[in-house]
């Protein structure tokens, strides 16, 4: 499979900007859900990865480790500032990007279904028996099968 070399932080700083648009609150859990939804959006879609970084089964579901280490200051609070890059600057990705629509769209259609669902339903949604982190977790695999990924039911 194809990977899109959008970073992951840039996708968070994009599904913060909606929240913060509309003073909808969002902790660390919420937000890793949404992406991972997202993720899987944009790979059903385009048989396309949205970034290289994969998935961690946790017990809480799919975590992207590197967004964790990012937001885990604020606990079960919520996310009052973006991922930084190295230089200090937060990437939010643009609708007027080359190859961005798919991806603008992704997030888009994820905040629409699940922006009022808290951390916690958001990671039962992630349990239910058939998921990729339901089958990660049962084997005891570290990381989510990119194509479980890609036929998990989208509830």
């Amino acid at each position: 499979m194809d990977v899109l070399t959008i970073p992951a932080q840039a996708v968070c700083n994009s599904i913060l900007q909606q929240a913060f648009k509309e003073n909808i609150p969002i902790s660390p859990m919420k937000l890793q859900k949404l992406l991972y939804f997202t993720y899987r959006d944009y790979l059903k879609k385009t048989n396309q990865l949205l970034f290289s970084e994969r998935f961690a089964a946790w017990p809480y579901g799919p975590v992207l480790p590197s967004i964790y280490d990012e937001f885990k200051s604020f606990h079960g609070k919520p996310i009052t500032k973006f991922a930084k890059n190295a230089d200090g600057s937060a990437s939010i990705i643009s609708s007027t990007a080359s190859g961005a629509q798919g991806v603008v769209y992704s997030i888009a259609n994820v905040w629409q279904k699940y922006k009022y669902m808290s951390g916690i339903e958001l990671s039962a949604l992630t349990h239910q028996e058939g998921t990729a982190w339901y089958k990660a977790h049962a084997s005891h695999a570290p990381l989510l099968d990119l194509d479980a990924i890609k036929e998990e039911a989208v509830v």
